[in-house]
């Protein structure tokens, strides 16, 4: 529906915007995108055995009947709140947009072409079935501290999942992402003027420089190992990415002092 697609992509570039980045709510996501997050899945089969994944669709009913059939959220939790968000998010999210986890019919709502996006959102899906009361756990995001620990876990698990695929292409352009989005929520939650900006500001900052240590920590690693240096995840997060003031030539002087 090529023109609810215009309208959505249109209304969504204050959202472009703020996280500086065209795929954010496209509503016309590649198969590169999906082939990310069905192996993210693959990589998850608890909580993917029965996860849906809607990728730019509208079908309110076909919410509300997994709304019924979703027993992994307690009734009461699925009758309130989770009729009003089910109704909400599914009625306006063709256009709108906005991608989401909605944990009380465990379905991911997909409308950006972008794999962190994506991947993080998978990792709602991940953190909400290793809960032992996924509904009570939904809820609780009406409590900041909670809604802030659910968003730092999905995008740790989004993160670590390209590291352990080595994709570091995917990793770096996820801080770039991942870091702002964070930004919004805090930010949002701190009742400041534009609140919303200035953490996206702020996490556009600490993206930066962490996508920097790690690209910088690659370099190094990368002419470490033409060296014959084996350094392990942990080794490598301690002695390079850690020392933000130093060059490469004194991480790699640091490492070959570490393997003495």
């Amino acid at each position: 529906m090529w023109v609810l697609d215009a309208l959505g992509n249109l209304l969504s570039l204050p959202k472009k915007l703020i996280l500086l980045n065209s795929k954010v709510d496209s509503h016309s996501v590649s198969e590169k995108t999906e082939a990310s997050l069905k192996k993210f899945l693959a990589a998850h089969p608890e909580a993917a055995k029965d996860v849906k994944v809607r990728i730019n669709q509208w079908t309110p009913f076909g919410e509300l009947k997994r709304l019924t059939q979703n027993k992994r959220v307690e009734w009461y939790f699925r009758v309130f709140p989770g009729i009003p968000v089910t109704l909400w998010s599914s009625l306006t999210g063709r256009v709108l947009g906005g991608d989401h986890y909605n944990p009380y019919t465990n379905t991911i709502h997909l409308f950006s072409d972008d794999s962190a996006i994506a991947l993080h959102e998978a990792g709602h899906a991940v953190d909400f079935s290793q809960n032992p009361s996924p509904g009570l756990y939904a809820v609780g995001r009406v409590l900041v501290p909670i809604e802030l620990s659910q968003e730092q876990t999905a995008s740790d698990l989004a993160i670590q999942h390209l590291k352990e695929q080595k994709d570091r292409e995917g990793e770096l352009h996820a801080y770039s992402t991942l870091y702002p989005a964070f930004g919004t929520y805090g930010g949002g939650q701190a009742g400041l003027p534009y609140g919303s900006y200035i953490g996206a500001g702020a996490g556009h900052i600490l993206g930066f420089w962490q996508r920097r240590e790690r690209r910088l920590g690659y370099q190094a690693l990368d002419e470490a190992k033409v060296l014959d240096y084996v350094v392990e995840e942990t080794e490598l997060s301690r002695v390079m990415l850690g020392q933000q003031e130093k060059t490469r030539a004194t991480l790699l002087q640091a490492l070959q002092k570490e393997e003495k």
